[in-house]
């Protein structure tokens, strides 16, 4: 597998789990990759586990990793060649903050740095992690260094502890760093499979890809069900690759009324195609800007805007989303939420509604974004009310960080 792609990894690694580790990671932090992605391919062998935790484990960490590295280091972190970062940063998460064996994270470290960049890389990457294993750690007082044990860049949870008070940012926080669980949804109320989970119907945690299921979080799981489908309804889902939620609603609807998925991205559009054929859902997908939609005012029941957003609320499943955020991150978001919702409100009939909903938790994309406005929080789910809207999260029911928010006309 020389190249460590992820449709070869669960053929067997051909590398070391660390060095292999390393290159993954160096994909993430430099390529701009998804984690959730580049780890996808990785199987359920020993050795696979451990690459897949040394990736998330370094980016969730990574705040505190660098700044071990640059104390324990003569060189500067941006002096050093990028692959030879990346070796030291997966073995300075593991002797700090991982549960492997310390000499193993060492040596192969050494030995990954002498094989790709020479003997002398060799003796500095046992150098530094030397001094890593025996240096203090000397978080900040304050919300600096709050932030710092919570993983993220202190606007973040100042922003956050701002929004909901400190313990409650802490919590989501905290629960974000911890993997999430492997859910699904059934696709019929007669299967049963998997371990139900409380308060959301239909979805499970589960072991390994039940029949008649489709792998799914909880709270996407849960922005399905408060669309509030029935029988013979007009539905559009506004944004809706990759599809899952699309599929939802399509078994909602059972054969009934009209349900039509539309996205701006073309090949996204043909992915979610694909995605629901295999799924025996045959419906219509068309390339639209949801912000100057194709359709008749006043022509659908229900509108489902999964607003594309900063994404924070999926932290567990893609961590290295809180280094690729900057402070006006969530207003630039919140501006097309905003032109979105509107273009949504013109399409829905008088007694119908838009199913705002947006996998983040900052309130320029949450709560500030539907107040004002004739919205409500959807009712029976787990969680708690957020203003107009209903949060779920990590911290509060187990599942990914989701708003959602029942717009009227």
């Amino acid at each position: 597998m020389g190249t460590g792609s992820p449709g070869s990894l669960s053929l067997g690694l051909t590398r070391s789990p660390r060095a292999e580790a390393a290159v993954l990671l160096g994909r993430v932090l430099r390529a701009g990759a998804y984690s959730n992605v580049v780890l996808s391919g990785l199987g359920n062998d020993p050795d696979e586990r451990l690459v897949r935790r040394l990736v998330y484990g370094t980016i969730r960490h990574l705040l505190r990793v660098d700044r071990l590295l640059a104390a324990a280091s003569h060189r500067p972190l941006a002096d050093i060649q990028p692959g030879l970062t990346d070796i030291l940063r997966i073995g300075a998460w593991e002797l700090r903050f991982g549960e492997g064996a310390q000499h193993a994270a060492v040596n192969e470290a050494v030995e990954s740095a002498a094989a790709g960049f020479g003997k002398p890389a060799g003796g500095f990457v046992n150098a530094v992690l030397r001094n890593v294993q025996t240096r203090d750690e000397n978080l900040p007082e304050g919300a600096a260094g709050r932030a710092l044990e919570l993983g993220v860049d202190p606007w973040i949870y100042q922003r956050l502890a701002a929004a909901w008070g400190e313990l409650e940012a802490g919590g989501f926080l905290a629960a974000s760093l911890s993997p999430a669980a492997r859910t699904a949804r059934l696709r019929s109320p007669t299967e049963r499979s998997g371990t139900p989970i409380p308060g959301i119907a239909g979805a499970i945690t589960v072991a390994d890809d039940p029949a008649g299921s489709v792998l799914m979080d909880p709270s996407s799981v849960a922005v399905g069900l408060a669309v509030g489908i029935e029988m013979g309804m007009t539905v559009l889902d506004m944004a809706a690759a990759p599809g899952g939620k699309t599929l939802h609603l399509f078994d909602q609807l059972a054969g009934t009324g009209l349900l039509i998925a539309a996205d701006r991205n073309r090949r996204r559009v043909a992915s979610g195609r694909r995605r629901l054929q295999r799924h025996g859902a045959e419906i219509a997908w068309i390339v639209a800007d949801g912000t100057e939609p194709p359709f008749q005012a006043r022509s659908f029941d229900r509108v489902l805007l999964d607003a594309p957003c900063t994404g924070l609320g999926t932290l567990r499943r893609r961590p290295e989303i809180r280094h690729r955020l900057t402070p006006d991150s969530p207003g630039r978001a919140s501006a097309l939420q905003g032109r979105l919702l509107d273009a949504a409100l013109k399409l829905v009939k008088p007694d119908g509604w838009v199913i705002y909903a947006a996998c983040t938790v900052f309130p320029e994309e949450t709560t500030e974004l539907v107040a004002g406005r004739r919205a409500e929080p959807p009712h029976g789910l787990p969680g708690r009310p957020a203003g107009q809207g209903w949060l779920l999260g990590p911290h509060l029911n187990g599942s990914d960080g989701m708003f959602i928010s029942l717009v009227r006309p």
